[in-house]
């Protein structure tokens, strides 16, 4: 059961975004390309901003442009 308010369709939507996220991360930690883990975790925090600032889950629990 998803959250109230939120459709399961958003949920799973929102699962998936941070599951890519969680995924480019330990990508990039595992290449050497951040100097420490916290310069990682920083910057993945920026990109996850920037895509919270363009993207939003309709009504219809769809991610879209905004």
């Amino acid at each position: 059961m998803p959250p109230s308010g939120f459709s399961q369709n958003a949920v799973k939507g929102a699962l998936v975004f941070i599951q890519s996220c969680y995924e480019d991360l330990l990508k990039d930690v595992r290449s050497g390309k951040f100097k420490t883990y916290e310069v990682a975790i920083q910057h993945e925090l920026a990109l996850i901003e920037k895509a919270l600032e363009k993207l939003h889950i309709d009504a219809e629990g769809n991610l879209v442009e905004r």
